[in-house]
């Protein structure tokens, strides 16, 4: 099964899950959490703030070298929006991923995962846990912050988002 053809399926249009695919062709669902949509939503918000000169967005799916992998959040420029818009998965990765941890996510299946994104060309990929607290990764390892956004808060339940600076 390719992405494409999954992405044209009804049968998986109301689906309460988030789906992922192998590089075998296989669905991975996940289930997700209050938290976890609220963080994205804020994780979105900051970004667009804060790098208003690039697109933020929910749910990207990234073709790997493990499969299609679908970015709970993603920050591309504009350039990247524009050379992947039309495909059915990016064919690159986009600058910034975000991974919103649920409680069935392994330390292995993360590290895999941000393997097969800098391998695609991310620049950072960052993991959010239960609490909103963001941890930040280059190609060569942990970051105390973000490099491409370094004004981002450390963790986004308890960031204040008013509008104002």
């Amino acid at each position: 099964m390719k992405w494409d053809s999954l992405c044209d399926d009804k049968s998986l249009e109301n689906i309460p899950y988030r789906v992922e695919l192998t590089r075998h062709g296989q669905l991975v669902m996940s289930p997700r959490r209050s938290y976890h949509s609220i963080y994205q939503s804020r994780t979105i918000r900051w970004l667009n703030r804060l790098l208003p000169d690039g697109e933020a967005m929910p749910e990207c799916p990234i073709e790997t070298k493990i499969g299609t992998v679908v970015a709970d959040v993603a920050w591309a420029t504009p350039k990247q929006v524009k050379r992947n818009f039309d495909l059915p998965n990016w064919a690159e990765s986009p600058e910034i991923v975000v991974e919103v941890l649920s409680p069935s996510n392994t330390g292995d299946e993360i590290r895999k995962k941000r393997e097969a994104l800098f391998d695609k060309g991310a620049a950072e990929f960052w993991i959010c846990n239960r609490k909103g607290a963001l941890q930040f990764y280059g190609p060569h390892g942990r970051l105390s912050k973000s490099k491409l956004c370094p004004k981002f808060p450390a963790n986004v339940a308890n960031a204040a988002f008013n509008g104002e600076d």
